[in-house]
């Protein structure tokens, strides 16, 4: 390959990689209608009985998703962190699981354990009403 080919190999990886990082970046609230496995105005219920199949069809990895928990101090030996410490646990949302669900108002899940790439789903009167996606493969400065 001659020195004029690679320049233009190097040229487009250059351009190639920014292109990428734009095209799979998502920043988008949804109000009205469905997305990502859920409807605006479903109950709690509802939503949390989807969460296994609409978290597994995000993507990553594994389709893994995670939230993030405080230990106290039961958890914080089984987790070898200290008390009042953030740690990701990967939920399996089984119906034992719901009680601590429908107390909260705004649900945070992260994809593969990654703050980069997360849905939360904010309830309003007990329904559904905004669905936050924010994906990002890179981090800025």
């Amino acid at each position: 390959m001659s020195m004029k080919g690679i320049v233009v190999t190097v040229a487009i990886l250059l351009l190639a990689y920014p292109a990428y990082l734009w095209i799979t970046y998502i920043n988008e609230t949804i109000t009205t209608g469905s997305g990502y496995g859920f409807n605006i105005g479903d109950t709690k219920k509802e939503a949390y009985s989807k969460l296994n199949t609409a978290l597994k069809d995000l993507g990553g990895k594994n389709g893994s998703a995670f939230v993030q928990v405080k230990s106290n101090s039961q958890m914080a030996k089984f987790v070898a962190t200290d008390t009042d410490f953030d740690v990701m646990i990967k939920p399996l949302f089984h119906d034992v699981g719901y009680e601590q669900f429908e107390k909260q108002e705004l649900w945070q899940f992260y994809v593969d354990a990654s703050f980069f790439n997360t849905l939360k789903l904010e309830f309003c009167n007990g329904k559904l009403c905004r669905i936050h996606r924010h994906r990002k493969f890179f981090e800025l400065p």
